[in-house]
């Protein structure tokens, strides 16, 4: 047996370790090859998921926007139809999109339990290894002066050894459980997409597409100078009863003011669960989204546009409620008396062209135009024309 004083087991050369140095520890040993360097080819599959998923939300970005300059361009039914049909597969993106980096993180949290287990159990039987050595030094002897046997010395460290055993197993039952929870996370966070690429049908069953119909593409006219077009339901026409007229009142990109509001247009309730929703929740939920890009019909999770961002982050904060134009919730919730609170929602125009979420000292999260990011900014600065709110929790 070797006098290694530093290791659990004898090596010989490069050799994978085979014989325990502390009498008794086999068990010990074979805990700690199985978490020793677990974690890293579990931290590597995560960063490759996390890559996939942000490549994927690269590529849902520019399709989306590929899609925009196309509904932008046609009306029509086909038009129309096209649209409906191109934006599932952004609705997939963004839900493999967050499946992914779900799985991403189960992941990482697997991996940082193996670490835990590993570095305890590292640290179990080196202690191990050192309480033996001292131990073996200090009764190498009987009382009569003999020299203590293998077997005498190893009885007198068993306390020991039963002790860190059972630690590491705990260690290693920690990592397991971990290990399995992550199995279970990984085939929910997939299999519980509100909707899969595979759900989408084939385009040639589409009637944009389908050669014994009658196609209905109609090219859309182009917007008067000094009109801002704004994007919307309708297929981004702009709003306040079809005027296109700028938040702002000042034409073009509407100077400081959003210019990638939601359309006027007929405005119906929404019905609404507040659930165990708050003002706080709301600002914390619409904060996370700060600096994502501004894409017309985009709903989250990672690009918006302003009504988009209004619907994932009242569903965030845990109130139930579809997704619609500002106009559409504007005409749900509860009308509020300023000042407002922070959570309240605050809506540019009547019927409304922008909304935002009011983050309180004259502040609000929005959406504004495209090529900007969601950000604060001041209500008072956003925009001219009359400015309202309304609360949903």
């Amino acid at each position: 047996m070797s006098d290694d004083r530093g290791s659990l087991t004898d090596r010989d050369g490069d050799r994978e370790p085979i014989t325990p140095v502390v009498p008794g520890s086999s068990e010990l040993l074979t805990i700690a090859m199985k978490v020793n360097g677990a974690k890293d080819s579990i931290t590597t599959i995560a960063k490759r998921w996390r890559t996939t998923a942000g490549n994927l939300n690269d590529h849902a970005i520019e399709l989306t926007r590929a899609v925009n300059t196309v509904d932008h361009s046609w009306q029509g039914d086909s038009a129309d139809a096209f649209d409906d049909y191109m934006r599932k597969y952004r609705k997939a993106g963004d839900a493999l999109h967050v499946a992914l980096t779900d799985c991403a993180g189960a992941l990482d949290t697997a991996a940082g339990a193996l670490d835990t287990a590993e570095t305890k159990v590292k640290t179990l039987t080196e202690n191990l290894v050192t309480e033996w050595n001292t131990y073996r030094t200090n009764n190498s002897k009987n009382a009569d002066g003999s020299t203590r046997t293998e077997a005498e010395l190893a009885a007198g460290i068993k306390p020991s050894v039963d002790t860190a055993v059972s630690n590491a197993r705990l260690q290693l039952d920690n990592a397991d459980k971990a290990v399995t929870k992550a199995t279970t996370d990984l085939k929910k966070y997939m299999d519980e997409r509100s909707i899969h690429f595979s759900d989408i049908p084939a385009v040639g069953d589409q009637k944009f597409m389908a050669p014994d119909r009658v196609l209905h593409w109609e090219k859309t006219p182009l917007a008067n100078p000094g009109q801002t077009t704004l994007a919307g339901t309708n297929g981004g026409n702009g709003g306040n009863g079809g005027n296109g007229a700028s938040l702002s009142g000042s034409g073009g990109s509407g100077g400081n003011g959003p210019a990638g509001g939601d359309p006027g247009g007929p405005a119906q309730a929404l019905p609404y669960v507040p659930g165990s929703g708050s003002g706080a929740a709301i600002v914390a939920a619409a904060q996370k989204h700060i600096g994502k890009p501004y894409v017309w019909g985009a709903d989250g999770p990672s690009a918006f546009d302003c009504s988009g961002l209004v619907y994932y982050t009242l569903n965030q904060a845990g109130i139930k409620i579809g997704d619609t134009t500002a106009a559409g919730y504007q005409a749900s919730g509860q009308p509020i008396t300023p000042p407002p609170q922070p959570g309240d929602i605050v809506f540019f125009g009547d019927p409304a062209t922008h909304v935002g979420i009011y983050a309180g000292e004259g502040k609000m999260i929005h959406a504004p135009r495209p090529g900007t990011m969601v950000r604060v900014e001041d209500v008072a600065g956003a925009a001219a024309g009359p400015i309202t709110y309304r609360r949903f929790t």
